[in-house]
């Protein structure tokens, strides 16, 4: 397989790739899709993947050899433990996902007894909940507030995941990586997994000159890894040549052994097809001079270990 431009190719695609993030859904399960389908939402208008379901994320995947998933929750309708059963039968049935990512809310009085039921199921792997709130962009706020990152009950139920060896899924927006490089230098024996690299939105000078400052702090707590994913949320009009000095900071940062690329599909699908995307991701590596053992633990390994896959 050629590069994009069509050079001969040094890195080829990873035998047995796992995709770190993905969702499935439907308006039947997540009725605020109905909401977006025509704008509203940062990633554009959801109608093309208003319904999108577990063969088709399979058939989509396979054009890049992916063979391991890990779902991550997505304001399913119901109780949080509602997501995770049907995700489980999903996965029972089809073998996808392999790893699934639930929601809690961590500041919950009786969060102890909700990550217990959430682990009960065999292939919950950890727990998301959306932090991101920006302090201008309300569009951009998934998050009631910013205060859960020193909020005393919601830090007491973080402390109480390492009981239940679960990954904490960490997804904010650039003004809040400074306070969770401090929640991670407080909990070092969580093990935390950023979200979209962070979202670097806006690529003005200052504003990456912010978010590469955040994504530093956070790069000295090796308790953090990153997805390489969620660019195309903002970056709709996107090239290889847009993502490759995104891609490469945060490689160069954290190293090739705390990262790894997802697809975050379907989101992703809005602007690009999973091979268009993942080989954009694999060019980069190529660019920059990454061995074929590097790829593997960006594109499989990484993801295979942190998830327990």
């Amino acid at each position: 397989m050629p590069t994009l431009d069509g050079r001969a190719r040094r890195l080829q695609p990873v035998t047995d790739a796992v995709d770190c993030h993905h969702h499935i859904w439907s308006p039947r399960t997540h009725a605020w899709l109905e909401g977006v389908a025509d704008g509203g939402h940062h990633a554009g208008p959801f109608r093309p993947v208003l319904t999108y379901d577990i063969d088709e994320y399979i058939s989509d995947a396979s054009s890049f050899n992916v063979t391991k998933s890990v779902h991550v929750q997505a304001h399913h309708d119901g109780a949080p433990i509602e997501e995770t059963k049907w995700l489980q039968r999903i996965a029972d049935a089809t073998g996808f996902p392999h790893g699934i990512v639930a929601y809690a809310d961590l500041s919950s009085p009786d969060i102890g007894v909700q990550l217990g039921e959430q682990k009960s199921f065999p292939n919950v792997r950890g727990i998301r909940q959306m932090l991101d709130y920006h302090p201008v962009k309300e569009e951009w706020r998934q998050a009631p507030h910013d205060r859960f990152l020193t909020d005393d009950s919601w830090l007491t139920g973080l402390k109480l995941m390492r009981k239940y060896n679960m990954v904490f899924d960490l997804q904010l927006h650039v003004p809040q990586l400074q306070s969770s490089a401090n929640v991670a230098r407080c909990h070092p024996d969580q093990q935390f997994i950023l979200n979209h690299a962070g979202f670097p939105a806006v690529l003005t000078d200052d504003a990456i000159r912010s978010w590469k400052e955040g994504m530093s702090a956070l790069a000295r707590h090796d308790n953090v890894t990153v997805k390489l994913s969620g660019f195309l949320q903002f970056h709709h009009t996107w090239s290889k040549a847009l993502l490759h000095p995104l891609v490469d900071y945060v490689i160069n940062t954290f190293s090739v052994n705390r990262c790894m690329f997802g697809s975050n599909f379907p989101v992703g699908k809005l602007h690009g097809s999973f091979s268009e995307l993942l080989t954009a991701y694999l060019d980069i590596c190529e660019d920059m001079g990454l061995s074929q053992e590097d790829a593997d633990k960006l594109f499989r390994d990484n993801a295979l270990r942190l998830y327990r896959l």
